[in-house]
């Protein structure tokens, strides 16, 4: 069994030194927080050496990524700018039959499926030995994050599906150790606000919108704390849940994809979309439009090199999300980096053959005073061949966001304009909704451009 040490930027007392795991071909920390800057780098080059010599190896590996050939064994983090982006279209167009293609070997493990939220779905392939090292870092994520450990677990993220997310939970659950409520998704939110009062369950792990309905309907409950996980939190939903939970404990429970598990945690500083790194087993990299990395300071696309040598190869992955690398030393002490995350790159949508992107949706509404996509949804509803648009609003929104001032603002979105005056289009209308009004993916993700019931 393996044996944590407690969370804290200084070695406890009487260590030698900070205790290691093998896992999935690399060496991880058992605790990154009590690692010296130099260890964290250190740790993080034996690893890359171990991923490169094993994708050199796999014949697999090495046809897909023939850029390869010109690094060596031994090189370092920076070199690996000279291999070209993996982007999510990439992947997608490699799942089955093709998936094979990434995998350093045929060893057994699990399959799962990412949302598609952003792009098409992808059907993932990770080793026991990779699923475990996802699970060493969930734990040690949550154990930087919270001032306790955990006792009492409600898992409420959605089971099934190929989705990895609810078993992520499972498996740290297991590993603190405590006890799980396996409720998912799919449990009314006050059938899931019962079980928790009725058990006196002190942590509740759900999407940001699942939790905070959960928490803003409920009463009085015995919760310490709140981790949320699979997209940010947003303004609006987070004073939901401090008006309905001022003394919970709100954090993330990761920055993680379905490809790559955890990229990053956060400590008791850290707030919003801000997360250490996971540097021992990731190289995460801030690129330009040109997939150069770009100075600390500097926003731009965040990719990843997740360190392994077992499961799927991912290197310099494209994870579809904005950041930026922070200069400033984290108050806790800690010698890892750590990421703000400023959003998702673009993602776009289709009505009828107009595409238009969230980007130019939020660069209009921002003009009324609404900029986070937590905080408006696009809704096109079909009703056969014809459709209803909804543009909604958090309560937050300013009084002056109407109908009509959305209306004009949105003329200077030409794609978005031409959907709303379409002939084809019955109606648009603002309305303001409550977090609980959202509509929601099968996974409890809050997309801004939703469609419904597209005929063909």
């Amino acid at each position: 069994m393996t044996t944590y040490l407690p969370h804290t930027a200084t070695a406890p007392l009487g260590a030698t030194e900070p205790r290691f795991r093998d896992v999935a071909g690399i060496r991880l920390a058992e605790n990154l927080d009590v690692l010296s800057r130099d260890e964290i780098e250190a740790t993080q080059q034996q690893n890359l050496w171990a991923t490169l010599s094993a994708a050199h190896q796999s014949t697999a590996v090495s046809r897909r990524f023939p850029g390869l050939g010109v690094l060596e064994p031994t090189a370092t983090a920076d070199d690996l700018a000279c291999l070209p982006l993996l982007a999510a279209a990439d992947l997608s167009a490699g799942c089955p039959p093709h998936s094979t293609e990434l995998l350093f070997d045929q060893s057994p493990g699990l399959v799962l499926r990412s949302s598609g939220t952003a792009s098409r779905p992808k059907v993932l392939y990770h080793s026991w030995d990779f699923t475990d090292r996802v699970g060493h870092l969930g734990v040690r994520g949550v154990r930087a994050a919270l001032q306790t450990v955990p006792s009492r677990v409600a898992n409420c993220l959605y089971p099934g599906d190929l989705n990895g997310a609810f078993l992520f939970v499972q498996d740290i659950t297991r590993a603190l150790p405590a006890l799980s409520f396996a409720m998912g998704e799919l449990t009314a939110t006050a059938d899931a606000a019962a079980v928790i009062d009725a058990h006196g369950i002190d942590t509740l792990v759900a999407s940001p919108a699942y939790g905070a309905e959960l928490l803003a309907g409920a009463g009085d409950l015995p919760l310490r704390n709140f981790l949320f996980i699979g997209e940010s939190l947003g303004a609006e939903r987070e004073r939901v849940v401090r008006s309905a939970a001022p003394d919970l404990t709100v954090r993330s429970l990761a920055y993680s994809t379905s490809e790559t598990g955890p990229l990053g945690y956060q400590c008791h500083h850290q707030t919003a979309g801000v997360h250490h790194l996971h540097e021992d087993a990731n190289v995460l990299e801030v690129v330009d439009q040109a997939g150069r990395p770009v100075p600390p300071g500097t926003p731009g696309e965040l990719v990843v090199t997740p360190l392994t040598t077992s499961g799927m190869a991912l290197l310099r992955y494209r994870l579809g999300d904005r950041g930026v690398l922070l200069n400033d030393a984290c108050a806790c002490g800690s010698a890892a980096r750590s990421i703000k995350l400023l959003g998702r790159m673009p993602n776009s949508m289709t009505v009828d053959t107009i595409t238009f992107s969230s980007d130019h949706l939020l660069a209009a509404l921002g003009t009324l005073g609404v900029t986070q996509p937590s905080d408006c949804q696009f809704q096109v509803v079909w009703e056969g061949h014809r459709y209803r648009v909804r543009l909604l609003v958090s309560h937050s929104a300013p009084a002056a966001f109407t109908t009509e001032a959305a209306r004009s603002a949105l003329r200077h979105a030409h794609e978005i304009h031409e959907v709303i005056v379409s002939q084809r289009c019955l109606d648009f209308q603002v309305h303001r909704a409550g977090i609980d009004q959202f509509a929601r993916t099968q996974r409890g993700k809050v997309p801004v451009l939703y469609q419904h019931g597209i005929t063909g």
